[in-house]
């Protein structure tokens, strides 16, 4: 019985990975000169490699076979013809254990020659127990993000769900060491923490974790585990994210906060500016009136006390867009435009400070349903904000994704500054809360109720070296 043949599948390497993925057996992809360009999960699982540890490495890493695959492919052939059964080859896992399994090869035969080995007995799951089957159905078709530990603190289980919370595929994580998953990042700033593995439990424990592109509020439970003898033998995590209900909450509370605020600014702000005017009029007068005199002295008092009223103006002004809900105009907005026209305001402030404009997404931003004034000024406000945090130098990037799991888009605006410390990143959007000395704190309070106004939000993510807000707006 032969099993071993060649394909005709010329163009198809992308489906021929696809079809790789979807077995639950082990398989390897090899090239002509013997490299391996993938394995999937399950040949991870059964050899505890990682995908970067076999990818473009020898096949003989694995197979302990002399000569080259196209060699190792006609053997098989020629043993299969003779015995009319599957063959079985010597295999090593990542540990240098040797085993047997019965293997067969397809070879693609293309401009890119490629062989499939299915190692087709490794990774069957068929006479699962209930254990395994509850393990198998967290790690896909759940929610709940779960990370299991070995002794020596490599991932041996991880769920989808938690890798979505890394920002990585499965194949990325299975079997790495947590040091080299979380390479540069402090211990006290891992999702993922050895100490587990030394008896520290956590029980509802809430914190925070963000990626390259999203930023996760999660409820939190690990403990470690044991063997029959007490021995420690690994750690288990688990996460549940609890994103959206934290939002929501803190949507509440903070449209609580600005609603006092706005009855506070509805009631003081006439009275505030009608005095202002009469002020503003008067020192208009003695402004003119030093000017003609060369009184030079007293003309640049009155040039400061105007610069401060105008600036008290600026600050009512601010008050009134919390007051109530605005007349939006709304309308389909076309985001290329919004950008391309505020691209030159922003460009013009970097340039003062030295900092460097990215748009990755000119041409490529879908249309939403919005203000065109009101988007404007989010952009302008968050762009500022974040050349004025980096300084001399650094770059401000401006690029978008999709959010597949919704139904809203992200403009992702990032800069290379130091970051935002985590004791202060939940209150950056509380009225009154300035890092500057001139601010007064509302900028971004505005910014995030027009964006809720709209429908949408305003996330923000900072690991100690940059920070990017993330503003999703629905989209068409």
């Amino acid at each position: 019985m032969s099993t071993s043949f060649s394909l005709n599948l010329v163009g198809s390497s992308d489906r021929l990975q696809q079809f790789m993925y979807q077995l639950p057996t082990a398989v390897l992809l090899v090239d002509q000169e013997g490299r391996i360009v993938e394995a999937n999960e399950q040949m991870l699982r059964v050899t505890g490699f990682f995908r970067e540890q076999l990818l473009q490495q020898s096949v003989q890493k694995i197979l302990p076979h002399h000569g080259s695959v196209e060699k190792l492919y006609e053997e098989l052939l020629y043993k299969e013809s003779e015995s009319e059964a599957f063959v079985e080859v010597q295999w090593k896992d990542h540990w240098g254990n040797e085993k047997t399994a019965p293997v067969f090869i397809l070879h693609q035969d293309a401009e890119e020659s490629l062989y499939l080995i299915h190692f087709f007995q490794l990774g069957k799951d068929t006479g699962q127990d209930l254990t395994g089957r509850i393990v198998s159905k967290l790690t896909h078709d759940t929610s709940l993000g779960l990370f299991v530990l070995d002794g020596e603190a490599r991932i041996v289980e991880a769920s989808q769900t938690a890798c979505k919370l890394l920002g990585m595929d499965r194949l990325q994580v299975l079997n790495k060491h947590v040091d080299q998953l979380f390479a540069g990042v402090p211990e006290q700033h891992r999702l993922i923490k050895k100490e587990w593995l030394d008896g520290v439990k956590l029980h509802n424990i809430a914190t925070s974790w963000s990626n390259d592109k999203q930023r996760y509020e999660l409820i939190v439970d690990a403990n470690s585990l044991q063997d029959e003898t007490g021995k420690t033998v690994g750690a288990f995590v688990l996460f549940k994210d609890i994103t959206n209900l934290r939002s929501f909450e803190q949507k509440i509370e903070r449209n609580e906060r600005l609603a006092m605020i706005g009855q506070i600014a509805a009631g003081t702000a006439h009275e505030i500016r009608n005095p202002l005017t009469s002020i503003k009029g008067f020192l208009q007068m003695f402004l003119q009136s030093f000017s003609e005199s060369g009184m030079d002295r007293e003309k640049t008092y009155t040039e400061i006390m105007l610069t401060e009223i105008n600036r008290i103006n600026s600050l009512v002004s601010e008050f009134l867009l919390l007051s109530k809900p605005r007349d939006v105009q709304y309308s389909i907005v076309d985001l290329n435009i919004v950008f391309e026209e505020i691209l030159p305001i922003v460009e013009s402030q970097a340039h003062l400070y030295g900092v460097e404009v990215k748009l990755t997404s000119r041409g490529k931003l879908p249309l939403v349903v919005g203000d065109t004034e009101l988007l404007k000024q989010v952009f302008i406000n968050i762009c500022k904000n974040g050349i004025e945090a980096m300084g001399e130098q650094g770059t401000l990037q401006i690029s978008h994704h999709i959010d597949h799991d919704g139904d809203k888009m992200s403009i992702d605006i990032r800069d290379t500054g130091p970051g935002i410390p985590l004791y202060i990143i939940d209150k950056i959007f509380d009225p009154f809360f300035t890092t500057k000395e001139e601010g007064t704190g509302l900028g971004l309070s505005v910014c995030q109720k027009i964006i809720h106004d709209l429908g949408g939000q305003i996330r923000v993510s900072s690991k100690g070296f940059g920070t990017t807000f993330h503003i999703l707006l629905p989209y068409l």
